[in-house]
């Protein structure tokens, strides 16, 4: 390990953080997240049917006593706000899908290995992810939580991933950012939420949520939800785009090369009527939640789409 202060170092990760390509970048220890396991035992006790979805969370709020020696998390921001969605693109695929940094073409798809990398050259052991990434940005004090529970910054509100990497140091960390940002009176995220998932402030059902319900639920979707989901195809962005947090703060400065190439397959008819060949050649391996096997599921949510913006239009 280089011969530094703690000090010293934290100027240095953040400063590798900064040219790797995140937007910021804080430091918090890695004592448990008890906040984050209350939550979970409360939502596993107030949705009783959607508990499956919890448990595998619930390690991640213990990150001292993972197999990985974790002492310090380092926690980035990646910002997706900067992109220009292409002309043509159906408006029912969530934005962060559309910009999913791990798509391979995307440009900024080596940036966690870059980030890995510096890491390991100011001599500390890393591994990446493995907390409660909202959580952590929170006690990093680089974003806030809004009542639809995702995290904000002031800059770029919620258009943002938060991406993080436990080392084996003790490092200075940062004070944390408890408070929201959302005004006293503003619900207008649960107001809007279709399926009723945001079921009250800071809390939402996971097995009712759109995005869940487009590519992971078990099917056949329960009808009710089903009639719910308007022109959602692939995840959802009804609570941040209503959201006052966001106004402004999605720029379109940075062309989408890599998703201008496949803008005539994301409409919601070609979706609909898309072959198995395309599906797996073109939209599979950018959006991938969804198995390759599962043309239909895609099918259906498009068809869904149109069915739906169509009685809209009437």
């Amino acid at each position: 390990m280089l011969k530094m202060t703690p000090q010293e170092m934290s100027k240095k990760i953040k400063q590798l953080a900064k040219d790797v390509g995140y937007v910021d970048c804080g430091i918090t220890s890695a004592k448990p997240f008890a906040e984050f396991a209350e939550a979970i035992d409360r939502r596993k006790q107030e949705f009783p049917e959607a508990a499956a979805l919890y448990d595998d969370l619930h390690p991640r709020a213990f990150p001292a006593e993972q197999k990985f020696p974790a002492k310090s998390i380092v926690v980035c921001v990646h910002w997706y706000g900067k992109y220009k969605i292409p002309d043509g693109i159906s408006q029912g695929i969530g934005r962060h899908y559309l910009f999913d940094r791990r798509n391979p073409e995307c440009p900024d798809n080596d940036i966690p290995k870059r980030m890995k990398a510096g890491l390991r050259e100011l001599g500390l052991r890393v591994k990446k992810g493995g907390v409660p990434e909202r959580w952590a940005a929170v006690r990093a004090g680089v974003a806030r939580f809004g009542r639809n529970n995702f995290v904000y910054t002031e800059k770029y509100g919620s258009w943002i991933v938060i991406e993080t990497f436990r080392i084996d140091k003790e490092l200075p960390i940062d004070e944390p950012t408890y408070d929201t940002p959302c005004p006293d009176s503003c619900r207008k995220c649960i107001a809007s939420c279709p399926t009723g998932a945001i079921t009250s402030p800071f809390c939402m059902r996971a097995d009712h949520c759109i995005a869940y319900l487009t590519y992971s639920a078990p099917e056949p979707i329960d009808e009710n939800l089903w009639s719910l989901m308007g022109p959602w195809i692939y995840g959802c962005d009804k609570c941040q785009l209503v959201c006052p947090l966001n106004e402004g703060k999605w720029s379109e400065d940075v062309r989408a090369d890599w998703l201008e190439k496949i803008a005539p397959y994301l409409t919601d008819e070609a979706l609909a009527n898309m072959d198995e060949e395309t599906y797996r050649t073109v939209i599979n391996p950018a959006f991938w939640y969804i198995p390759p096997d599962n043309v239909m599921r895609w099918r259906k949510n498009a068809a869904r789409a149109q069915k739906n913006a169509a009685a809209e239009n009437k």
